[in-house]
């Protein structure tokens, strides 16, 4: 049998990687997180109870590993687009946080069983844990942001002085919190337009403020 190459191996390792997240999601969803065991995912995912240990330490790291292997594609588009694209050619600021946004509810909102499965653990979930769910998902988008801001800065787009950091997690929290109580949590109720006018008016709402024209606004004396 010939050797696997270097890469064949880490395609391998990848798929059979996706394959077990696919199954977790399924068992978790159907069984809820408490009730699932290694072996009910082990079962659906067609592979050795045993194996799934060589890719995740235990359930705890299954679970923070679903919402990160979601999120991971459209967040890679946008590291790529900022690692390959000279910081004078990106597209302005409007239509990159457009896009941005765009992402960030279309994943959300088509991954929904998703974060509701985590939503729902939460209660039983060790600190711990919780605080890598911090890092392996949020911390992981606002650093993306993080990234685009701290070059915008430094050429002037956006003004100096201002923490590259709080504007990502600022910018974040426009969208994320909405989107996660009616697509996640299902609350229809809260007030709120449609994806596309959403992004469209707090995309403009981050960028020039909800005061009237500069000259105007000028004029107001803010305490």
């Amino acid at each position: 049998m010939p050797k696997l190459t270097l890469h064949a191996r880490r395609a391998l390792a990848q798929a059979r990687r996706k394959q077990i997240l696919d199954a977790a999601t399924q068992v978790f969803a159907e069984k809820g997180f408490d009730r699932a065991t290694i072996a009910d995912v082990a079962r659906v995912a067609g592979v050795a109870e045993g194996s799934i240990y060589n890719y995740f330490k235990n359930k705890d790291d299954l679970l923070i590993s679903i919402p990160r292997y979601v999120i991971q594609p459209p967040i890679e588009s946008i590291h790529t687009l900022l690692d390959t694209t000279d910081a004078d050619t990106l597209p302005p600021p409007e239509q990159m946080l457009t896009l941005i946004a765009r992402n960030l509810v279309t994943t959300i909102r088509q991954n929904a069983h998703v974060f509701r499965i985590l939503l729902s653990a939460l209660p039983t979930m060790s600190p711990s844990t919780r605080e890598k769910y911090v890092h392996h998902v949020i911390l992981y988008v606002v650093r993306l942001l993080e990234k685009y801001f701290r070059q915008q800065i430094a050429r002037g787009v956006f003004r100096k002085g201002l923490a590259p950091d709080a504007l990502a997690i600022a910018f974040v929290g426009m969208f994320v919190p909405v989107v996660m109580l009616r697509k996640v949590l299902q609350i229809e109720t809260v007030p709120a337009p449609d994806d596309d006018r959403l992004i469209a008016t707090n995309v403009s709402l981050f960028l020039r403020g909800a005061l009237a024209e500069p000259k105007r606004a000028q004029k107001i004396k803010v305490e």
